[in-house]
């Protein structure tokens, strides 16, 4: 995938015309739920069609994405041929997935909702890998460490207050 194929996926839609809104409230709800399938079943895909590798690259690519971010760059020192091979074995994996694996429902999301649907098909994918990265016990005990500076009794006192307390069975009203 280009680095144009990517900014075109990122972009937002523009203002959809009038014409265009009648048009489309005209095919009716039909249309957007098999299109919404459509994405389903390519996110589906997706998650299936990659291995262990390819999520392994994707989390990579992912972290070296979101430490270019200024917050986030002093805590990441990837060089910049580190990027550029994630960014070689990400558009093998992409290309793998979509053209040789998803290719037919690739087509049906192209087809039904656009190209930019195909980058929302990705966002299963980024689930799946986020909950894998999340069982990860070194994550987990660092997610967990936070805990440690929390004043517990303020967010009790500030969040379980006695209607939620009732609610959840806790205290039992008159």
């Amino acid at each position: 995938m280009s680095h144009h194929t990517s900014v075109v996926l990122r972009q937002k839609n523009p203002l959809i015309s009038r014409s265009l809104f009648m048009a489309v409230a005209l095919l009716g709800v039909t249309q957007f739920a098999v299109a919404g399938q459509t994405v389903d079943q390519l996110s589906d895909c997706l998650v299936k069609a990659t291995t262990a590798t390819d999520k392994t690259t994707v989390l990579q690519w992912t972290f070296v994405a979101l430490a270019t971010h200024p917050d986030l760059k002093i805590f990441s020192n990837v060089t910049t041929e580190q990027k550029t091979q994630l960014d070689q074995k990400f558009a093998q994996v992409l290309q793998r997935v979509l053209v040789e694996q998803c290719s037919a429902q690739t087509k049906a999301v192209i087809q039904t909702e656009g190209l930019q649907a195909v980058g929302e098909s990705f966002q299963q994918l980024g689930r799946s890998t986020g909950e894998e990265i999340i069982k990860n016990p070194e994550v987990k005990q660092q997610l967990q460490g936070v805990v440690r500076y929390l004043d517990l009794n303020k967010l009790v006192m500030t969040f379980l207050t006695p209607d939620i307390l009732g609610k959840l069975g806790i205290i039992r009203g008159e």
